[in-house]
């Protein structure tokens, strides 16, 4: 399924997820790639996540991780 396939709520989820990845990145005053060597990802998979909200599973646990933050924490508030 392309992201022009997403159901308008689902894209809304991913904007969110991936806003709030680089407002935590930017209050932390860390560039994308000091965020993505923290994350243990690839610069360009942060760049995407950020810019175009496209990840894996696999880039987002990763990015969670680099946050400190618990799963749920990070999930708290977005619907």
């Amino acid at each position: 399924m392309s992201e022009k396939e997403l159901p308008e709520y689902q894209q809304k989820r991913l904007e969110e997820i991936s806003s709030f990845i680089k407002n935590w990145r930017l209050n932390e005053g860390l560039t994308q790639r000091e965020f993505s060597q923290l994350a243990g990802i690839h610069p360009n998979s942060l760049y995407k996540l950020e810019k175009m909200g496209l990840y894996n599973i696999l880039t987002l646990l990763k990015c969670i991780d680099a946050t400190e933050l618990t799963v749920t924490q990070f999930f708290q508030g977005i619907d």
